[in-house]
């Protein structure tokens, strides 16, 4: 089953089909630039200074004691794997 869309481009000759094309293309270029014109006016409109203090509260409010606790164990397991990695190459490179 042929859908309306195909029968239309099947009755269009080049030309007709090249003017179609480009008048979409026009149409999309006209969107796009309205939408970064808007984009680019709420980006105006609400943009943060970067030494406001309150965006900086905002950005360590998540690290507590808790946070502060298991990124420090997170390093040391880091850490003594590493060491461990080391330990076995030292074995398989000596023992043969």
């Amino acid at each position: 089953m042929v859908t309306d869309d195909k029968k239309e481009s099947k009755a269009l000759t080049r030309e007709q089909y090249r003017k179609l094309k480009q008048q979409e293309d026009d149409d999309f270029k006209q969107r796009d630039k309205k939408r970064v014109e808007v984009e680019r006016a709420y980006a105006r409109t609400h943009q943060q200074n970067p030494g406001d203090d309150a965006a900086i509260a905002d950005a360590n409010q998540f690290k507590t004691h808790r946070w502060h606790k298991i990124n420090r164990r997170l390093n040391w397991t880091i850490g003594i794997l590493a060491v461990l990695i080391v330990i076995v190459y030292l074995v398989l490179f000596f023992v043969n």
